[in-house]
């Protein structure tokens, strides 16, 4: 087999992608071809290409005839496959770029001047401020103020034989807390102070059953107080003998707001074995 010959070994690159997109051409025409080839060979098996013999094939022949030509055109097709990658790198690569022009001539170092902006706002007329004067001698200590409520947060209990009045909240004589940290009022107290805006969860209950003093058990109820108002739907009758508990979930946007177990209608007493409970709990 003789190799290929070029008409000119000083081709240019151009010329070069030319011939390889030629040879492309060609080839596929030979594919043509040679799958026509296949199609008159089996049509000669057949007997229906117009120069056969007469004579038909048997199956086993005919059968024998379909793989061959199966094997053919499965080359013809992987041929196929590298002739389309060939051709897109042809028709992808970049002609040479021709030589570098001459370097045009330079531009003026400095554009025209521009013209002159507004003038700017005026500044101020006062200069700047003078330094501070000496501080003054320091007044004298104001006297103590009263003595504030509790700013820890735990079960505050009010227990004994202790009248609770319509109108007035219940007084809280003993404090429970894990930590009892910041505490600054002695007890009895019957306003405790948040000092932290926040959420606080707060349980209320009276545990042995209040006795009524002047009026029926459905006059008296207790309901929680937060910054002297009432929150909803905290109220419950109180009942002689009856275990009460509540539990509100309030939130305070500002400092120092106010709790308070209040009671409204008549007045109880709290005899001894029966016991208030405020829970309080700061939860965000």
């Amino acid at each position: 087999m003789s190799l290929p010959q070029f008409a000119d070994a000083s081709i240019t690159r151009s010329d070069a992608i030319n011939q390889i997109i030629t040879s492309i051409a060609m080839e596929e025409v030979s594919l043509s071809n040679l799958i026509n080839s296949e199609s008159e060979k089996l049509q000669y098996a057949l007997g229906t290409l117009s120069s056969s013999s007469g004579q038909t094939a048997t199956i086993e022949e005919v059968l024998e005839i379909n793989r061959s030509i199966h094997a053919v055109l499965r080359a013809a097709i992987e041929n196929q496959m590298i002739l389309r990658v060939k051709l897109q790198d042809a028709l992808s690569s970049a002609v040479l770029i021709g030589p570098t022009g001459p370097t045009g001539p330079t531009g003026p170092s400095q554009g025209p001047t521009g013209p002159t902006g507004a003038t700017g706002p005026t500044g101020p007329s006062n200069g700047p401020a003078g330094p501070t004067g000496p501080t003054g001698p320091t007044g004298p200590t104001g006297a103590t103020g009263p003595t504030g409520a509790f700013a820890a947060y735990g079960t505050y209990i009010s227990t004994g034989a202790t009248p609770v009045g319509a109108g007035s909240s219940i007084v809280w004589r003993n404090f429970l807390s894990v930590a009892p940290v910041g505490l600054v009022a002695n007890l009895p107290i019957d306003t405790v102070t948040l000092v932290t805006a926040g959420v606080y969860r707060i349980d209320y209950r009276i545990l042995g059953g209040p006795v009524f003093a002047t009026a029926p058990p459905q006059d008296a109820s207790i309901e929680l107080m937060l910054g002297g108002t009432a929150v909803p739907n905290s109220a419950f009758i109180v009942a002689e003998g009856i275990e009460l508990a509540g539990v509100a979930v309030v939130s305070t946007a500002s400092e120092d707001t106010s709790v308070a177990l209040r009671v409204t209608g008549n007045g109880f007493n709290l005899p001894p074995g029966t016991n208030a409970f405020l829970d309080i709990l700061k939860i965000a």
